[in-house]
This record gives structure tokens, sequence and C-alpha cells, in this order.
């Protein structure tokens, strides 16, 4: 099949990071461990070639729009998505090239698999039907499973990957039973003929109600919503710190923006779709927070924290179909893009403060260390303010315009749920403020810990995005 330039500079992102991919795997088999050094320098360049052609793309006068005979869309929407995940690939870059240097474990495939989850996020959100979609996300799940086990010798960390990639299988299986029952029953894989299909009343067909909730069921287990999101807090926990900052930014982003896509364009249904998603997003706040509540290790707290902000963007989801589309996308882009600094960011400190080994991650811990050092105790500060959606942060104004479209369409009740928990999770976010710039306890100094110029740059573009996003200009 022949690329059209408009096909070839439309995916011109998704190509860089491909041959990034390859170029870095046989570099790998060239150099061995001579000249490994440079793998995350390369990774960064192709990373920043990527997001300069998407801002490019933003820039353009005209999207691309649908290519390759309508499977994918170069829109506004996709195109802010792949920056989301972008940055947050960026951002894992900087912090694993610091954290693998300090195990002594920087490898080349490392970073090719963290381009090849790029590309898979990319044709995530790029889709436009059922097998592109799932294409994209075996792709990005099956390097997210690598990564998690990153540190075989390690047991928690294989108990993380086995973890991950069980119940991931199993959310897969749900996904392409769903998928097949929907073709079966409308004779089409893409999503604005699907629309078309129910559209026409076929909505109380059986193997269309049956094959939607299977797909909920698939991406409920990628994006760990309640009650699939068993997984999460394990796999966060047990991954290196810079992978759990990845699987709980980027990953998530593009899991969760493709399931918004897929439900306010493809289905766009009424009634029982809304209540649904409005369930499961009370019954992921509430368990997340309060899972969050009563732990005892910041990286453990960080990743119940985020099983509760897919509850939060769930409420944008619970107005899906009951707002138009676009204002749907235009708010979860948003708040998917205030996630990515502030976890991020949070995941990343915590690779920094943990030590070798990771050895150093509970509350107490980090009593004084905002003292000590106050200017890496100011950045945990900041994406804790954030997280909890203190005003004026990003994570503030990523939940006002979900909340917003969410009282606009009559489900006050839903909001006034999301508001108490943000409530409940003001405590243990302000906890972890409270233990770094308390006294610490005699004889018991926390140690200096060394950082590069690189990593102290992430931090600060997480804590100034964290603080600014907020004000930019977006018509909501």
């Amino acid at each position: 099949m022949n690329l059209s330039s408009l096909e070839f500079t439309g995916l011109m992102p998704l190509w860089i990071v491909i041959a990034g991919a390859l170029f870095l795997l046989l570099l790998e088999v060239v150099l061995k461990e001579e000249g490994r050094e440079i793998a995350p320098v390369l990774t960064g360049t192709f990373l920043v070639l990527s997001l300069s052609s998407t801002f490019h793309l933003l820039s353009s006068r005209g999207m691309p729009g649908a290519l390759f005979h309508g499977t994918v869309v170069v829109d506004l929407y996709s195109l802010t998505l792949q920056g989301i995940c972008l940055l947050s690939a960026l951002l894992t870059c900087v912090f694993s090239s610091w954290y693998l240097k300090q195990e002594k474990a920087v490898t080349g495939e490392y970073y090719a698999l963290l381009l090849l989850a790029v590309a898979g996020m990319f044709t995530l959100v790029l889709a436009a039907e059922f097998l592109t979609l799932f294409v994209g996300l075996e792709l990005m799940s099956l390097s997210g499973y690598v990564l998690a086990g990153y540190f075989r010798v390690k047991e928690r960390s294989t108990e993380a990957a086995l973890k991950y990639f069980m119940l991931g299988v199993f959310a897969s299986a749900f996904l392409l039973y769903g998928i097949s029952l929907l073709y079966g029953a409308s004779g089409t894989t893409r999503f604005p003929e699907l629309r078309h299909f129910l559209e026409q009343g076929n909505t109380g067909s059986l193997f269309v109600e049956l094959g939607a909730a299977l797909l909920l069921v698939g991406f409920g287990f990628k994006v760990a919503l309640v009650p699939f999101h068993g997984w999460a807090p394990d796999v966060y926990d047990g991954a290196a710190a810079p992978v759990s900052a990845f699987l709980s930014t980027g990953v998530k982003a593009a899991a969760l923006g493709a399931l918004v896509r897929l439900f306010a364009e493809a289905f766009g249904l009424q009634g029982n779709w809304s209540l649904g998603f409005a369930v499961l997003a009370v019954l992921t706040m509430v368990i997340g927070n309060f899972g969050a509540l009563v732990q005892s290790s910041v990286k453990r707290m960080l990743a119940y924290s985020s099983v509760a902000h897919a509850g939060y963007l769930a409420v944008g989801l619970a107005a899906a179909s009951l707002a138009p589309a676009d204002e749907v996308e235009r708010g979860a882009a948003f708040y998917l893009l205030a996630y990515t600094l502030m976890t991020a960011g949070a995941f990343g400190w915590v690779a920094w403060a943990a030590g070798k080994g990771e050895t150093k991650t509970d509350f107490e811990d980090y009593r004084g260390l905002g003292l000590k050092q106050p200017w890496m105790g100011l950045m945990m500060a900041v994406f804790m303010f954030s997280l909890a959606g203190m005003t004026p942060t990003a994570g503030f104004f990523g939940k006002f315009y979900l909340f917003k479209l969410a009282v606009e369409h009559g489900l006050i009740w839903l909001v006034i749920v999301a508001v108490l928990n943000s409530f409940v999770s003001a405590y243990y976010y302000l906890r972890v403020v409270a233990f770094l710039f308390m006294k610490p306890l005699e004889g018991k100094e926390p140690p200096l810990i060394t950082s590069t110029a690189g990593l102290r740059a992430a931090f600060l573009l997480c804590a100034a995005g964290s603080l600014i996003v907020g004000f930019l200009k977006f018509t909501f």
C-alpha cells in the first residue's frame, strides 16, 4: 500500500518513535555495554522530535482528519493526547536516566520498550475503529508488562509484572469478545458506522449491550476502575518508580482518552450508561481514596491515589451520554494533562528520595527532608497540593471543568460525592507535606540526597506546569 503525503505527514510523530525504537535496538546489538550511556539522550531526542512534529500538526491550519480509509483520525483531541503521552515519556526518560544509573541497570532495550509503548499509545488514541484500537492497546500493554518486571532479579518487580500480565490478558479477552459481538451485530468495526447503526434504533440489541459492557470491563481493567482495579496498587508499588510514573500517567492517559472517545463518539448512549459510569465513578473514588488513606508507604499511597483519579475522570464519562462529545473530550484532555504533570512529578520525586533499591518509601522516611532540602520539599508539596485539587493548581482546574460539565447536565449528586472524596484525599496528601517539614526525630537526621540538573529541571517543569496550566486559555 502506497502512503499518500498526507498520511505520511499526519502520522509523522508515530513514525519517529517507531524509528527511534528500532534504532535503539540495533544500537544495543552493535554497542552492547559500550556506549549505553547515550541511550537516554537518543530517546529524549526522538521524543522531542516527535513532540515538535505533534506541535506542528496542532498549529497547522487544517488537521489531516481521517486517514488510512478512516481507520485513524488525526484531530485536535488525538494530537492533544499524543502530546500528553510524549510529556509522560519524556519525564520518565529523565527519571529513568538517573534511576537506572544509580541501580547500575542501564540497557538500550529499556528505552526501546519505552518508545514502543509510546507508539502503542499513539495508535490507541488515533484509532477510529476497533481493530486499530486493539493493536495499539496491546502494543502499549506488552511493553508495559516488560517494563514493570524490568528488574527481574527483584521479587517485587517480577510479582508486579506477573499480576499486570495475567490481568491484562483477561482484559484483552473481554475486549476482543466485546468487539466480536459488536461486529456481529452491526457488521462494522468503525466508530462512525457503529454510531450510525445505533441511531437507526438498534440500541436495544442484546449483542450491542453485551458487547459494549464487555468493552467497558476490558477498559476498566486497563485504567483501574473499581472493581477492576486490584492489580494497580501492587503493580505501581512493585515496579521501579520511574516505570510507575509512566504506567500511571502516559499509559493511563492513553487508555482513558480512548475510552472517552469510544463512548462519547461511537456509542453516545443515553440513560443507563450515564448511571453505570456514575456508579463506577463513585466506587472508584471511594475505594481509591480510602485505600490511600490507610497506607504507610508514600509510593503505595500514590498508587491508590491513581485509582481515585480514574474515578474523577469517570465523572466526566458519566456526562458523555448527555453532553456533546467535543465538550467531554476537551474536559478529559485538560484533566489528563494536569494529572500527568502532578502524578509523574510525585512518582519521580519518590524515585529520587527512596534511595538505591527503593528502601525508603514510608512517610516516616521523609520526616524533615523538606527542612534539609527545602527546594525539593517544596516541589513535592506542589505536587501534593495539585493532586488534592487545591486552588490555584492545575488539579483544581482539571476537576472544576469535569465537575462543571457534570453539573450542567444534571449530575449534581455525583459532583457532591466527588467533592467530598476530594476532601478525604486532602488528608493523605497533606500528610506527606506535614512529614516533609516536621522536625526530624532526635538522632534521625535525613541524609542529603544528590540530584542531577536534568532531574531538577524535570521536577521544576512538573511543578511549574502544576501551577500555571490551569490559567491557560481553554474554551470549555
